[in-house]
């Protein structure tokens, strides 16, 4: 008994010696060690997989917003379109845009006719025609923002027009109107015999 207790003082005491607890150890960590890699290894992939796969959902869903947010774009400008021209061509108007919201140079000529066909006319003689709804929507808003002053002026200037040559055609009824009151009122003498 004596020699196995010396054995097991002089393995604990001597510092060149491992015990056989210490020997133990750095094998369970090394051997922990590449299993929690593989473990790892092995979930990451699977989260990788569902990050990925939840970003591709998120993708569809956004551009399906995007698809509707398209198409619901081209309705209000088809509408816009659509609205306007029956006011300008009832009215017949055809206004002036500035260039600067096509990115052209000042000197350029820009005419929005009552069609909303827009001609752009460049010094150096090129002519080119447009439609309204061709483009984006911001252009769009500078045109109506641009174009919508200009029309209430000369609606205005119209409707002024107007009033005074209805007021003319009231007065000038009128008056005849009187004549022929008078017509009917004159004694059978002095009316002129229709043959």
């Amino acid at each position: 008994m004596q020699s196995a207790e010396s054995t097991k003082s002089s393995k604990s005491i001597d510092p060149e010696t491992p015990s056989t607890t210490e020997q133990q150890t750095p094998s369970t960590t090394e051997q922990q060690t590449p299993s929690t890699t593989e473990q790892q290894t092995t979930t990451e992939p699977t989260d990788v997989n569902a990050k990925t796969l939840a970003q591709l959902n998120t993708l569809m869903e956004e551009s399906l917003q995007i698809y509707e947010l398209e198409d619901q774009k081209t309705n209000v400008i088809d509408d816009l379109h659509n609205a306007l021209q029956v006011i300008t061509e009832f009215l017949g108007f055809s206004t002036n845009v500035h260039p600067s919201i096509f990115n052209l140079p000042s000197d350029a000529t820009i005419t929005m006719l009552p069609n909303l066909k827009l001609i752009i006319k460049l010094v150096n003689g090129k002519t080119e025609t447009k439609n309204f709804s061709d483009y984006a929507p911001e252009v769009i808003t500078q045109i109506v923002e641009y174009v919508t002053p200009q029309l209430l002026e000369l609606i205005k200037v119209q409707k002024s027009y107007l009033t005074e040559k209805i007021t003319f055609l009231r007065t000038a009824t009128k008056q005849l109107n009187t004549l022929s009151q008078l017509k009917e009122n004159l004694p059978s003498g002095l009316v002129p015999k229709e043959e």
